[in-house]
């Protein structure tokens, strides 16, 4: 019976060692493996080490080996992902220091094969949704609430429940067979756990998603009817011109400069505003309007250049990125006496270019790599507009480059949009 317990016992670590893995390759590729690649792992590096005993050198070469494969063409990739894993290997060390110093439980480890297995096992569970946790906060970070942290609690608790009431069991009683009912059981509802975590967050991804959709619908809406409305001030306009030629005429003949100056920039100032956004992008071209507007009711000043022919990427991705950065600029320029902002797109090669600047007064702070917010409401998730923006930039697989001078803050972006 012993046998097949550590067996089983060996089975699980490498399952959860192979789920580890999996994850780390989804979440750094934003990707999914397909079903037939992870039966095939699992069946070549789990279920036969099981069998023939292998597992402590299949236990580290196997997932190594696998991102090796999976890597070949990118050595980058390869990189982060192995630093990853090797990372997360890492916190065995203080979780199985705590646990012994908790449990008291070093002879039985080292006199036990048995106990070592459970002890190691449910120390890589532990593990695992530690690496679970850490990854889902990250997604959820804008969009935080009691249910979310509620599975996060039950995780991270069950995953403790696990190895205390395992190992406790296991030291009072080593060969009794509710360990191993009670064990399958706990680990049973761990798993559905993640599961249901999983699909949670999808499904409030899912919402925010179609919310934003929703907003994009009407603001191009919106800015359909606004491109009505400055086509019939351009009819206008041209319909009238030729009085207006007539009055300009009249004031020329009586030699007064001053209001041949006045009339035409009273016509200047009508045309700016028959001006449309035309980024190649219908739903650019209203988010474009729709920040300018917003700006401008803030008295701030608005240079926009658009050289684009058309834009290849997705609306989600553009919008984010644009969005975020105009928003950012509007926050910081509105502080200023004389605020300004400063949109550039243009077509560099095979590259989107997206440059915009703006002033702002006062200090950034900056922490850990990141720009944090010197908002003092602390109820609203500040200073996640940047990591969003560099989230959609190296999932598009593009280059961002921010910098700032005492009173201008500069942003550089070049997306692939072919």
């Amino acid at each position: 019976m012993s046998d097949y317990i550590n067996m089983f016992l060996e089975f699980l670590y490498l399952l959860c060692n192979a789920l580890l893995i999996f994850r780390i390759y989804e979440e750094n590729t934003h990707s999914i493996i397909s079903i037939p690649i992870k039966l095939l792992y699992i069946i070549v590096f789990v279920v036969l080490p099981t069998t023939i005993h292998t597992i402590g050198i299949l236990s580290y070469f196997a997932p190594i080996l696998f991102l090796i494969i999976i890597y070949r063409k990118s050595y980058k990739l390869l990189l982060k992902c192995l630093f990853n894993y090797i990372a997360i290997l890492f916190l065995f060390i203080p979780i199985a220091t705590i646990q012994t110093l908790l449990l008291n439980d070093a002879h039985f480890a080292l006199s036990s094969q048995e106990y070592l297995n459970y002890k190691t096992t449910t120390i890589f569970i532990l593990v695992y949704s530690i690496y679970i946790l850490y990854t889902n906060n990250i997604k959820r970070k804008s969009s935080a609430n009691f249910y979310s942290y509620a599975f996060s609690i039950i995780l991270l608790g069950l995953s403790m429940l696990l190895g205390y009431i395992t190992l406790s069991i296991c030291i009072e009683n080593p060969n009794s067979y509710k360990l191993i009912v009670i064990f399958s059981i706990i680990f049973l509802f761990l798993i559905i756990c993640i599961l249901l975590y999983d699909k949670f967050l999808a499904v409030i991804e899912e919402n925010t998603n179609y919310r934003i959709k929703l907003e994009l619908d009407k603001m191009e809406q919106e800015y359909s009817a606004q491109l009505d409305d400055k086509l019939n001030q351009l009819h206008s306009l041209r319909h009238d011109m030729k009085n207006h030629l007539i009055v300009i005429d009249g004031y020329a003949s009586q030699h007064n400069d001053k209001k041949i100056h006045e009339y035409i920039h009273n016509i200047s100032e009508d045309l700016s505003l028959t001006q449309a956004v035309d980024s190649g992008s219908h739903i650019v071209s209203a988010l474009i309007s729709e920040k300018e507007k917003l700006a401008k009711d803030r008295n701030i000043n608005c240079d926009i250049a658009i050289n684009v022919p058309c834009i290849n990427i997705d609306d989600f991705s553009i919008t984010t990125v644009i969005g975020n950065l105009f928003d950012n600029a509007i926050t910081a320029a509105e502080k200023c006496t004389n605020g300004w902002i400063r949109l550039e797109l243009a077509q560099t090669d095979s590259y989107l270019s997206i440059l915009i600047e703006n002033s702002y007064t006062g200090d950034i702070i900056v922490k850990n790599g990141e720009f944090a917010s010197t908002k003092t409401d602390r109820l609203s998730p500040h200073g996640i507009g940047i990591k969003n923006v560099r989230k959609i930039v190296s999932d598009l697989n593009g280059q961002i480059d921010i910098s700032y001078t005492d009173d201008t803050f500069h942003v550089d972006i070049l997306l692939p949009n072919y």
